[in-house]
């Protein structure tokens, strides 16, 4: 069973859906009327996708309360009088509900849930695949089709989803007591241990340690030395859970361990070595943070304590508080992730906020998690995720369709979901984040370039609906690729310079422009800028991976179908004008046809301008590139679309498609050739500034070390220096009396001026 949509009235922000009340000849579902006088206050409702949603919305805009509500509808509690909408009219009327009230509609029934929902009454409509529960106020009301059945309680038989969550707020402990993962977990409400007594002695009367360390009066540790808080106590449970549920470490192996703590240090540390390969076989960590492939956790024994470290590429152990905090947080949900348990926790996470502590790259990795719970790769069941969040970096860009945007209205207007926010490049987005960041600054790994705003939207439009009917086929990765509008193709060479042509370390970019004169024009100025990029990162929209240009292709709107752009116009004119133009101009309208040589969008204009007058509008419909490019999209995602037009949209836009994915390896490759190079001048240049005579060959093989722990492992274009280093090695000897001087120095800054050059030399040659 899942939660297709939720429904609130009157619960904190959530009023009622004031929009659908106000609308002409809307009519109220049989849960939207409220009492004897069936007023009409129709419930906000909040579409849920079947595998992630995201939440987001301005503060105060009741992203929060949301997940609040899926939790009282599935449980039937958490709700008050003190969580009733105290802006709303309803307040204190002498007839008005009690508390709030919450529905939700539920699909993908199994055959035995099906049964228990058929038991509650003679339902007319016997094969069903969805009911609709709704908890008002004073009663419990199931409806099946157009019937209802109003009961006191939700019968025992009826099981709905359980929620659970993830808790954003408690991180992996720096270190847990040995006792407590050997099941001698404590609390506050215990009586104080006799343990706790002998060991305070014990840190009272150290001499008491040098007769411990001989075997005679060896005192037994048993505990913490102090009740730990409830704060300390969930940071505990996190790590026990990690230790015993995901690394599969048992009590008794803790039991043996704090044991040989007493009686055999050498034993204590063979059995934490044990440990550590169950922890690292069990955790896979390199699938999931992608900041550092060579990424470990591990244990270290302290006293009677376990202390978490990290070991990173360079082979060093840090502890928790040496690293960033949001490495701890990350760990916490991932661990979190992998002890989840289905049959005990439920099948819908609900998770608030999780991006307060991760940096941009930690949150990219976080949205695969959520991924890994709504589609396993093993036999469990798939876990419905719904998440809250304020952060761009959270928003899967390749899933448009999972946002929903919050937005309070004004007075007693309340929360509303702003439909369609996920389309057109995420408007409203901005408005619900401050701006969305990801437009309008280079973040992320690789930069699209593009000439203005509406080639944003056709270009994420045109790989959602890719993914839609041809999930192998091209489609962009927006998550690992950034589309940045310039405002037109003047600003793209001033653009390109801004992001490659200031500073030392250089974003990957290319850059698509249109197959006219500007556009060419604007290439032509950025390939004049020697070395900014290399000549092949800047493209027309009439590329092909063949490296032939399609003849008639000049700017985007070339690509799509006639028969949509024609239906995207009469779209648009139906949203911005009033419903009498609306009509007017659509009898008046006379569908364009494809023309070779001539621009689509021009003549669409020219069409546009025609049928307003004829249709005598007092203000005529002024087609602009945006909404037009947001119409387009919206029809070609709309549930009734038809495959046909899907397809020919695909198949128009995938040689573009194909040829930025092509590009954007290429300028991949590139930025780690140039990651690359920097590393090596940075580091050869300090090194021969602190070495301008003699070198001892350790020197040497440090230096070699410290390059080779810089270098990005996931670039394969490391591998050619790291085996040119494995040669310099060979060939000066350096392993051979390590301390000693290098005959010839000059031979080895020459053998670093090679490496350095050798890399530049390969990144110019391609």
């Amino acid at each position: 069973m899942r939660l297709k949509t939720l429904y609130i009235r009157f619960f904190r922000s959530f009023n009622f859906d004031y929009l659908r009340k106000s609308r002409d000849g809307a009519e109220p579902d049989a849960w939207d009327e409220l009492g004897e006088d069936s007023k009409f206050f129709p419930f906000v409702r909040i579409p849920l996708e079947s595998d992630v949603t995201t939440v987001v919305g301005a503060n105060e805009a009741g992203k929060s309360q949301l997940l609040y509500a899926i939790e009282a509808l599935l449980t039937g509690e958490g709700a008050g009088k003190e969580d009733f909408c105290r802006y709303s009219t309803e307040f204190n009327e002498d007839d008005a509900p009690d508390l709030p009230e919450f529905g939700g509609e539920f699909v993908d029934l199994t055959d035995e849930e099906r049964a228990a929902v058929a038991g509650i009454k003679d339902w007319e409509l016997a094969d069903f695949e969805s009911f609709h529960l709704f908890r008002f106020h004073d009663r419990v009301v199931v409806y099946v089709g157009d019937e209802s059945e109003e009961l006191e309680a939700l019968p025992s038989t009826v099981v709905l989803p359980k929620s659970f969550r993830i808790d954003a707020r408690i991180p992996l402990p720096d270190s847990i007591e040995i006792a407590y993962l050997a099941g001698e977990q404590n609390s506050k409400s215990r009586t104080r241990p006799a343990w706790l007594d002998r060991m305070r002695w014990v840190r009272e009367h150290p001499e008491s340690l040098e007769a411990a360390a001989s075997g005679a009066n060896r005192p037994t540790y048993d505990g913490p030395d102090e009740n730990p808080d409830d704060e300390l106590l969930g940071q505990w449970e996190l790590a026990r859970r990690l230790l015993t549920d995901v690394a599969g470490i048992t009590e008794g192996e803790f039991a043996e361990l704090k044991t040989a703590v007493h009686t055999s240090e050498g034993y204590a540390e063979a059995l934490v070595d044990k440990m550590n390969q169950k922890l690292a076989d069990s955790l896979n960590f390199k699938r999931w943070w992608t900041q550092d492939t060579d990424f470990a956790l591990r244990l270290r024994l302290r006293d009677f304590d376990l202390v978490f470290t990290i070991r990173d590429r360079t082979g060093s152990d840090y502890t928790f508080k040496e690293r960033s905090q949001g490495l701890k947080y990350f760990l916490s949900y991932f661990v979190q992730y992998l002890s989840h348990d289905p049959d005990e926790e439920g099948l819908l996470l609900l998770m608030d906020e999780p991006d307060a502590f991760l940096s941009n790259s930690g949150q990219q990795d976080l949205l695969r998690i959520f991924e890994a719970f709504a589609h396993p790769e093993d036999d469990s069941d798939p876990v419905q995720v719904v998440y809250v969040t304020h952060s761009p970096f959270l928003i899967d860009k390749n899933h448009a369709e999972r946002i929903r945007v919050l937005e309070k209205g004004e007075g007693e207007e309340g929360t509303r979901v702003v439909k369609n926010a996920g389309r057109n490049h995420y408007e409203p987005l901005r408005t619900a984040l401050g701006g969305f960041v990801a437009e309008t600054t280079f973040i992320s790994a690789c930069n699209l370039l593009v000439e203005g705003q509406a080639d944003p939207v056709l270009l994420a439009g045109a790989s959602s609906v890719a993914r839609k009917i041809a999930p192998n086929g091209n489609a962009l990765d927006l998550n690992t690729l950034t589309l940045v509008p310039c405002g037109g193709s003047g600003n793209v060479p001033y653009m390109a310079y801004l992001a490659r042509g200031r500073d030392e370390d250089k974003p990957a970019v290319l850059v698509l422009v249109d197959n006219d004169k500007d556009g060419l024009d604007a290439a032509e100025a950025i390939r004049d800028m020697e070395g900014l990029l290399p000549d092949s990162l800047v493209f027309t929209v009439a590329a092909t991976d063949e490296g032939d240009d399609r003849e008639g292709i000049e700017e985007l709107e070339d690509l799509i179908p006639i028969s949509l752009a024609n239906d995207a116009v009469q779209q648009l004119a139906k949203t911005v004008l009033s419903r009498q133009d609306a009509e007017k101009f659509c009898a008046a309208w006379k569908p364009v046809k494809a023309e070779a040589g001539q621009k689509l969008f021009k003549r669409l204009q020219a069409a546009s301008k025609d049928a307003s007058t004829s249709a005598g509008l007092t203000r005529p419909l002024g087609l602009d590139k945006v909404a037009f490019a947001r119409s387009v999209i919206d029809l070609a995602l709309d549930k009734e679309a038809t495959k046909k037009i899907q397809s020919e949209l695909y198949e128009n836009f995938r040689p573009l498609l194909a040829v930025i994915e092509q590009k954007q390896r290429e300028a991949m490759r590139d930025h780690a050739h140039a990651k690359i190079s920097t590393i090596l001048k940075r580091l050869r240049k300090n090194f021969v500034r602190d070495h301008p005579n003699a070198i001892r060959k350790n020197e040497a093989t440090a230096l070699l070390e410290g390059i080779e722990a810089q270098l990005p492992r996931d670039a394969a274009e490391a591998d050619s220096v790291l085996d040119a280093m494995r040669r310099i090695s060979r060939d000066l000897k350096l392993s051979d009396e390590p301390r000693a001087l290098l005959a010839d120095p000059q031979a080895f800054r020459d053998a670093l001026d090679t490496l350095v050059y050798g890399v530049t030399n390969s990144v110019q040659a391609q």
